[in-house]
């Protein structure tokens, strides 16, 4: 495995987290508390764009890493 591919998986599970995040919000489960932790809707959406924002960068990464000059929609 190539330092690649291991940005390209953290990626991936970034991206589940943020859409986990995504259904959190339309779950209507806000606000909750968990080990004196309260979660809200503000803490909720900045949870979505944080890790939308980790993704893109994410991905970003493992294009300047590539070895072929080819657009980042094209990895298949």
């Amino acid at each position: 495995m190539s330092k690649r591919d291991i940005i390209i998986f953290l990626a991936g599970a970034q991206a589940f987290h943020t859409l986990t995040h995504i259904a959190l919000m339309f779950s209507r489960l806000l606000p909750f508390k968990m080990y004196g932790i309260a979660f809200t809707v503000g803490l909720n959406n900045f949870a979505v764009i944080f890790n939308a924002i980790s993704t893109i960068s994410l991905l970003w990464w493992a294009d300047k890493l590539s070895n072929e000059k080819r657009p980042f929609w094209k990895w298949w």
